[in-house]
């Protein structure tokens, strides 16, 4: 089998599992403990982590805050910031193509009593600016959420401009930053974010585990209660290995980052010249847009038949795994117009680290032979 769906989750690097597990069976007292010398050992571990994980981001160790991954750290910040305005009937603005974990509380905020906008997108996935002003004006906003990268297209949004304009309107920003660490350089204090989200899976680590920046100075109201750990933003035992295994993992994505991206941008040209090349009417949506580097987002327009059941021997996927799951056309695809049944005829193919030259043309002859089968 050739893996192709990276944006979906990654492999656990191996020696960061034989670490966990080592942490797991050895470092396993309660690192609130802090009166025995292993609870503060495990104590040092989360530190070591969160200090891994903001020289990673451009950020301060204090700043980042432990979840269980970018779902809950996204719940967090969004619930978070409207709960303390709830009584103000706040207005909360995402972008169209924003991801499940960010749509969905938007939407219950909505319920709730909060004003809830979507912001357009032009035929590229591009964030449109003017909507975006215009929106800000009509109504005191609280908090703008747009994702950095999409993780079904790759389109890569200008967000220090997004923020500039956020900002000059007295609103929040929040960016959603899982697909871009270790794929692309960034930093959240120079892009001027309030806050952000990562995933530990996303990046070779392990599954269960992620992060929200919050920006020195502002408050949020905690999702989770209890104990008062993670500086009472996020109560529970901590996850000491995964939490642990993350910190190496953000470690290693921005030691090699530059590397990881120069690598990702060579193959997928390698895929897309050898689509183009045999597919005349293929369209690899977001093409005239700035990209994150190893994700193709290919369509075939006027075709019966899903695609992505003719590539045996590859695992990709029709789009983000929550839309592949309920079996519905990408929403990201429906907003930068895209027909319904040609979203449903799509494939994502997100490539990795370990994705080599041969798997991608391999995985360029199975799609060219797939979409012949289909009669393209």
């Amino acid at each position: 089998m050739i893996y192709a769906d990276y944006n979906a989750t990654t492999p656990c690097d191996r020696k960061i599992a034989e670490r966990m597990l080592e942490i797991q069976c050895d470092e396993f007292v309660n690192p609130s403990n802090r009166a025995s010398l292993s609870g503060r050992r495990a104590r040092g571990l989360i530190d070591t982590a969160r200090e891994q994980l903001a020289k990673a981001v451009g950020a301060y160790p204090d700043e980042l805050v432990f979840t269980s991954g970018a779902t809950e750290a996204a719940n967090t910040i969004i619930y978070g910031v409207m709960q303390r305005l709830m009584s103000e009937r706040p207005r909360i603005l995402t972008s169209a193509i924003e991801h499940p974990a960010v749509c969905m509380p938007a939407d219950f905020c909505a319920q709730s009593g909060a004003d809830w906008v979507e912001i357009r997108v032009d035929n590229q996935g591009r964030l449109d600016m003017a909507h975006l002003q215009a929106s800000l004006q009509e109504k005191p906003t609280a908090l703008v959420c747009v994702m950095a990268a999409n993780n079904e297209t790759g389109v890569l949004q200008n967000i220090p401009e997004l923020v500039r304009i956020a900002h000059d309107a007295g609103a929040l920003v929040f960016c959603d930053m899982t697909q871009i660490l270790g794929k692309l350089p960034f930093n959240v204090h120079t892009d001027g974010v309030d806050f952000a989200c990562f995933s530990a899976h996303k990046c070779y680590g392990p599954k269960g585990v992620g992060a929200f920046y919050k920006r020195r100075g502002l408050s949020l109201s905690p999702l989770i209660r209890g104990g008062g750990q993670e500086e009472n933003l996020r109560s529970g035992t901590e996850n000491v290995a995964g939490i642990a295994g993350f910190g190496m993992a953000a470690d290693q994505a921005a030691r090699e980052v530059n590397q990881r991206k120069a690598k990702l941008q060579r193959l997928t040209r390698t895929l897309e010249s050898q689509l183009r090349a045999h597919l005349p009417g293929l369209v690899i949506q977001s093409s005239e847009a700035d990209r994150l580097p190893g994700t193709s987002m290919c369509s075939l327009p006027n075709i019966k038949g899903k695609w992505l059941a003719q590539l045996p021997g590859i695992i990709a996927s029709s789009g983000s795994a929550c839309a592949s799951l309920q079996g519905k056309p990408s929403h990201v695809l429906r907003e930068m117009g895209v027909e319904p049944e040609t979203a449903l005829r799509s494939i994502r193919i997100s490539l990795g680290s370990p994705s080599t030259e041969a798997e991608v043309r391999a995985i360029a002859s199975q799609m060219i032979a797939g979409a012949e089968k289909l009669g393209f």
